[in-house]
């Protein structure tokens, strides 16, 4: 079977239950949006840019160490230790930042719910190392079935908890507790019993991964800071409303993450890793999933480009109508984003970690640095700044540092491949910005042709394979007809 075949096979057996878990959790959205407030949301928005970034502690390379190394049973139970230690160190980080966050933004409310959600930090510890056993395993079926536990949990609760008005606890008390849930079915299926070693193993095995630990934390701290300095400063100089209405909006990108890039990215180290070994072309075959990546996004993007005020309307009511002003600008977003977020487990892949720490350094100090510049002005000033970066900062960094020097691609192949990625995301940034929406029909038109045309074999060869499979199945069921 060739790599393309396999590598979705085991997609697909992780997705499906990826996409039942963001279907049910968008549809909560509709039924929590006309039980919670935009002010409820924002306030909660509030805690979860400082517990998110505390969390970027919490899995520093445990997970890929797991998958890229080639030792066993022993280093994973005392990375399950380590993986402990962290989430409580990191517990009681984020009880320690409650006051501050309050005084920062003058709400003392905000003390009890921050001191509460950093609990989860204990919680989430005990399920990273068996997530990456099973990753390693190439047993996706059951990360995804995992994932499902959680989520359906944390849906169901929090419309019980709203429906009878425990405001902005209703988003709380389901998000900490939500992890249990999946370590009841995780327990099952990995067999590692847990023991909490002392500080010298737990050195000893900081010290094997170091490195790896060392530029991932780096990498994460400065990515979270620059994806998330626009809602700090939202947060601070506008209403938690605005806040609200930002933070839906960005929802997409996040849904769209988890629905596609995530799946993705989760499948992507371990099937190149094996395809290296095989003296595959790893390079050939990452440009390819990047352009389906970018197909499978296509839908949402369209609908975010062309139909905003009608989208939000639909699924949230009119009381959220100023969402739609950002969904154009979240649609160019989610196009970059969508293909730059799976470079992670590439460089990874190629042990170019320190390279990976410099691009996302320089990018995440100039996205800042746009970012305050727009605030000063207002939010749609935020949003086009950050938009507008991506295409002229962080696409031209990762090109060069990334996908040239790390990756080892030739000039020539990138210039193709990027260039006019480039070039239409720019148009559908000036068809925004000026309102010019028969260019937006124009240039999504030609680059969806053009994404088709050059996956033309690709889908050629999985259409007969298909056909095949079929064709199969109904020669099975002939021949069981047949014997009865």
């Amino acid at each position: 079977m060739s790599f393309k075949k396999t590598f979705f096979k085991n997609i697909s057996s992780f997705a499906i239950y990826r996409y039942i878990s963001q279907g049910l959790e968008f549809l909560s959205t509709i039924i929590l949006s006309r039980l919670l407030l935009p002010e409820e949301y924002g306030f909660v928005a509030i805690i979860l840019v400082f517990s998110g970034f505390v969390q970027l502690f919490s899995d520093v390379g445990l997970g890929a160490s797991v998958v890229r190394s080639d030792y066993g049973y022993t280093f994973h139970r005392h990375l399950y230790s380590l993986s402990v230690w962290l989430g409580m160190f990191l517990a009681l980080i984020m009880m320690g930042m409650a006051y501050p966050i309050a005084y920062f933004f003058d709400n003392e409310a905000l003390i009890l719910p921050t001191i509460l959600i950093s609990l989860r930090f204990i919680f989430d510890a005990f399920t990273y190392i068996p997530y990456a056993i099973l990753s390693k395993k190439l047993m996706f079926k059951s990360i995804g079935i995992a994932n499902l536990f959680g989520t359906g949990f944390q849906i169901i609760f929090t419309i019980i908890l709203a429906a009878l008005g425990f405001s902005y606890w209703s988003l709380i008390f389901p998000l900490v507790l939500g992890p249990l849930f999946q370590l009841i079915y995780l327990r099952r299926k990995v067999k590692i019993p847990f023991r909490l070693y002392g500080i010298r193993a737990t050195l000893r095995t900081m010290r094997k991964i170091r490195s790896l630990m060392g530029h991932l934390t780096i990498s994460k701290l400065v990515s979270y800071w620059s994806g998330n300095a626009d809602k700090v400063i939202v947060g601070r100089f506008y209403s938690e409303a605005d806040l609200g209405l930002y933070n839906r909006a960005f929802r997409f990108i996040m849904i769209a993450t988890k629905l596609i890039t995530g799946i993705f990215s989760i499948v992507l180290l371990p099937s190149l890793k094996k395809l290296l070994t095989e003296n595959g072309d790893a390079n050939k075959e990452y440009l390819d999933i990047l352009k389906i990546i970018t197909l499978f996004n296509m839908p949402v993007i369209l609908i975010l480009l062309l139909f905003p005020s009608e989208l939000v309307l639909i699924l949230w009511g009119k009381k959220w109508q100023g969402v739609s002003v950002f969904l154009p600008y979240i649609a160019i977003i989610l196009l970059f984003k969508s293909m730059l977020q799976t470079t992670s487990p590439v460089y990874i892949l190629y042990r170019k970690e320190r390279n990976m720490t410099i691009v996302n350094f320089v990018n995440s100090a100039l996205t800042i640095a746009l970012v305050l510049i727009g605030g000063l002005f207002s939010i749609m000033h935020i949003i086009s700044f950050i938009t507008l970066g991506i295409i002229v900062i962080s696409l031209p960094l990762h090109i060069f540092f990334g996908f040239y020097k790390s990756f080892g691609f030739r000039k020539g192949v990138l210039v193709k491949f990027w260039v006019p990625v480039m070039l239409i995301g720019l148009g559908l940034f000036t068809s925004v910005h000026f309102d010019n929406y028969t260019l937006r029909i124009i240039l999504l038109v030609g680059y969806n042709f053009m994404l088709i045309f050059s996956l033309r074999n690709t889908i050629s060869e999985f259409l007969q394979y298909g056909l095949n499979m079929l064709m199969k199945k109904n020669k099975n069921t002939d021949t069981n007809m047949e014997d009865s």
